[in-house]
């Protein structure tokens, strides 16, 4: 129930955020400068001034980027396979924690998995809600109303970064804690109980929630403009447009290491660690019979590496990719794909390991098996079991009557 707690806690600071930016924004805008970072999207964007006749300029926000490839590329991959992702990748965590919660996996660990099958839910649900409004339902070719622009950089950027962060963490918290059981088994269940891991969780959501509020806070500089509608000519309509150019300072460079490259790191080493138990766990009972006992430890430890290796091949890339490589967009003039293409790349290829835990026991922990199997199994009709019951029964009777006769 903690864990529901944090998760509903999180999505409520959000939209009390926007709650609050609205009530705050009702007011006529005053003189501000323009925001020059505002990209134009490839459909053409027009340039316009806010409401109260400012003679700076401002940009109406377009969600496609500047070329037709980015465009198709980003409909292919909101209205298209995020919408599929999503109706196959929730089910599959929703199995996952049924299949924990009703067949005893009541370990720490498990606790920790069934957080992340959670907010790996959170982060697909997040960016479903703005993507069947824009690309399937095609609001994006038009600006982006001002009622929505808040709503979609939370739902689209911010719940997910903050997700992602949650999730690399609490992978940390899983590598970790299954290190410490086959190093200092009694140590561990002794001090670390499921009461004491919900806390963890909840501690961990906190601090993935601080690495992002200063972007959230970021948000109250967007400014309400009118613009003529990109679809229907000579009509206004009021969109926004942002007021500063987001600069990398001190500390955006400490929270993108807090909310990246340390957790990944940290997955690294626990890793290595973890496999160097398998190493020497081979070599020291090869030649001798393994227990129940270390057996059982052995696939606990394959499992876990496994679940590390899926977040380390896609999270180092990632992180390469939006925040060393294309720092400009393109490392070079002469490179084929941009910045942005390889990002939505990288996005696709995050959505199919948000299935991997669950895939990962599926193949090798025979008691989760076991309990999909239960949960899949078809009960007879015990109605109908009961109506063949009673015809069999009178047909005996009506023979053992017809004999006696």
């Amino acid at each position: 129930m903690l864990i529901f707690f944090s998760a509903f806690l999180l999505v409520g600071l959000n939209f009390f955020l926007i709650s609050n930016f609205h009530r705050r924004s009702r007011g006529p805008p005053g003189n501000r400068p323009p925001f020059p970072g505002t990209r134009q999207d490839w459909l053409g964007l027009r340039n316009v001034t806010n409401s109260t006749q400012s003679p700076e300029r401002l940009e109406a926000f377009h969600i496609f980027l500047r070329n037709e490839e980015s465009y198709d590329l980003k409909m292919l991959t909101y209205a298209i396979f995020q919408p599929v992702f999503t109706f196959i990748v929730i089910p599959m965590n929703v199995l996952l924690i049924w299949a924990f919660v009703r067949g005893g996996f009541r370990s720490p660990s498990h606790v920790v998995l069934i957080a992340i099958a959670m907010f790996n839910n959170l982060h697909l649900l997040s960016i479903s809600i703005p993507s069947f409004y824009f690309f399937v339902f095609q609001h994006g070719k038009e600006y982006v109303l001002y009622s929505w622009c808040i709503p979609y950089m939370i739902l689209m950027y911010r719940i997910p970064k903050i997700c992602s962060t949650l999730s690399l963490y609490l992978t940390v918290l899983l590598g970790l804690h299954r290190y410490l059981i086959v190093t200092f088994p009694i140590q561990v269940h002794s001090l670390l109980k499921n009461r004491q891991t919900v806390l963890l969780v909840i501690a961990l959501t906190a601090l993935a929630t601080l690495c992002d509020l200063g972007y959230i806070l970021t948000l109250s500089d967007i400014q309400a403009i009118n613009t003529e509608s990109h679809l229907t000519q000579g009509q206004n309509i009021t969109s926004c447009a942002w007021l500063k150019k987001p600069t990398i300072t001190i500390r955006v460079v400490l929270v993108d290491t807090m909310a990246t490259f340390l957790p990944i790191g940290l997955l690294i080493v626990l890793n290595v660690m973890l496999i160097s138990v398998i190493i020497r766990q081979k070599h020291g009972i090869g030649k001798s019979r393994r227990s129940n006992a270390d057996q059982d430890t052995r696939r606990m430890v394959i499992i876990t590496t496994s679940i590390l290796s899926s977040v380390i091949l896609v999270s180092v890339p990632d992180v390469i990719i939006k925040q060393v490589l294309f720092v400009k967009g393109r490392p070079c003039d002469g490179c084929f794909l941009s910045k942005s293409t390889l990002a939505l790349i990288m996005h696709f290829v995050t959505n199919i390991t948000y299935s991997a835990n669950f895939l990962i026991y599926s193949c090798l922990s025979k008691k989760f098996r076991q309990q999909l199997k239960k949960i899949f199994q078809i009960r007879p009709d015990t109605h109908a079991f009961s109506n063949e019951s009673k015809i069999s029964y009178v047909r005996k009777s009506f023979r053992v009557h017809n004999t006696a006769k």
